[in-house]
């Protein structure tokens, strides 16, 4: 086939695998004839994201957590862009505090991109910058071509507690509103962004953030097998990042009051082997009822642990810590990762009612929203009832006509196209 045309998708974090909207924005352009670089920050000691398309190139903007080369692989692409062999380190923390502090190291990206910008050879169609500091260090690679803006994480001028957070939303306030286009994950957070950033409604484009459909129960027995669970174990999966924001502390002190034979397993989106945090909350869990799975996996292996569960729980706690857990947390909407992949594996979820996204998960009765993490034992006797899987039934239903992200991707395609045309 030939090509449609070239894109760069620039997001400086180490964890591309375990963003669903982002995988599926490279492989989607690639299926569209795109051939697409993806700029990221590689981590040591895991496997580089992997595509079966030969149109997507992974282009490292460094190597976290090690000293010495990255790669051949990566050596190679970096030689190909003429970049430093290792870039600063990229934010790693297991919480927003640590987006925050990224602020800085996303700076030193673009310091690093301007002085070698002027050296490389490939035209770009269109950068799509991922973030404030994403879309800041497209701007250093475009070279003329158009940046588009894909927003995750709301940083919102009414929220910012630092100079730091203050003068990044000030750039990306300037930026995006040079935009073409701009990605959000749904009307809710669209209007926030829109409002705060003085975007005209027309710029928006909605993608949520989920893997490729159409969902699906699969089961597996993973971690019975993993943890010696007895055959009638059921299992609610905690995903994903750990803090305060994920309530995931109250929700290990609540687990003895679970009705058996349910326990929790907390698998981790980083590596948390060494984590003072997870032994504090290892401390405070009953070992026959809570396990750990630390080491995160190759996003080819996600599903298999998603499916090895019955439920999932994603509670969003807001909180004053950080810009990111204010209005960020509470309007979760279709930005929920987590809850996007427990939905596609027809699992019921549990979320807390002061998110967004619970009114909707009621009305579709494909799970719970509890007052608080006390209140998840009555779900989980509730799901225990329903021997017909109905709620999981509803669960594939709720993904498929409100998350799978392929038909909402096709007017990123089309915006893409009319970039060409007004070329």
């Amino acid at each position: 086939m030939r090509s449609a045309g070239r894109v760069g998708l620039v997001y400086p974090r180490a964890t591309l695998d375990s963003v669903p909207c982002l995988v599926v924005a490279a492989e989607l352009l690639a299926e569209h004839g795109y051939d697409v670089d993806l700029f990221t920050i590689t981590q040591a000691g895991q496997p580089l994201p992997r595509f079966d398309s030969q149109r997507i190139h992974l282009c490292s903007l460094g190597t976290a957590g090690l000293a010495a080369p990255p790669p051949a692989t990566v050596r190679g692409a970096v030689r190909r862009l003429g970049w430093l062999r290792r870039a600063a380190r990229g934010p790693l923390g297991r919480s927003y505090a640590a987006l925050g502090a990224g602020l800085a190291h996303g700076s030193r990206l673009v310091r690093l991109a301007r002085t070698r910008a002027a050296t490389r050879q490939v035209a770009y169609d269109c950068l799509i910058g991922v973030d404030p500091d994403g879309l800041e260090l497209a701007h250093a690679l475009a070279a003329g071509a158009p940046v588009a803006y894909y927003s995750l994480e709301l940083l919102l001028s009414y929220e910012l507690q630092t100079a730091a957070e203050r003068a990044q939303k000030d750039r990306e306030r300037a930026l995006a509103q040079r935009a073409p286009f701009v990605v959000v994950q749904d009307a809710a957070r669209g209007r926030l962004l829109a409002e705060d950033d003085g975007l005209p409604w027309d710029r928006l484009v909605l993608v949520p953030n989920a893997p490729l459909g159409p969902a699906r129960r699969r089961p597996t027995r993973l971690w019975h097998e993993r943890f010696g669970l007895p055959a009638e174990a059921r299992v609610a999966l905690h995903a994903g990042s750990l803090g305060d924001w994920t309530g995931i502390e109250a929700i290990v002190a609540c687990v003895p009051e679970w009705p058996s034979p349910w326990v929790l397993v907390i698998h981790t989106r980083y590596d948390a082997a060494a984590s003072a945090y997870v032994e504090r909350l290892r401390a405070r869990a009953d070992p026959r009822r809570v396990h750990f799975s630390l080491k995160p996996v190759p996003r080819q292996a996600y599903d298999d642990l998603v499916d090895g569960a019955d439920v999932g729980l994603a509670l969003y706690v807001p909180s004053l810590d950080s810009a990111f857990t204010q209005r960020n947390i509470q309007t979760i909407g279709l930005s929920s990762g987590k809850l996007a992949h427990v939905l596609r594996a027809g699992l019921p979820v549990i979320t807390n009612a002061a998110t967004s996204i619970a009114p909707q998960i009621t009305a579709a009765g494909c799970g719970f929203a509890v007052e608080d993490a006390s209140q998840i034992g009555q779900a989980l006797a509730a799901l225990a009832a329903d021997q017909a899987g109905v709620y999981s039934r509803r669960a594939c239903a709720f993904f498929d006509q409100q998350l799978d992200p392929r038909p909402a991707f096709d007017e990123v395609v089309r915006r893409l196209a009319g970039l060409r045309v007004a070329a």
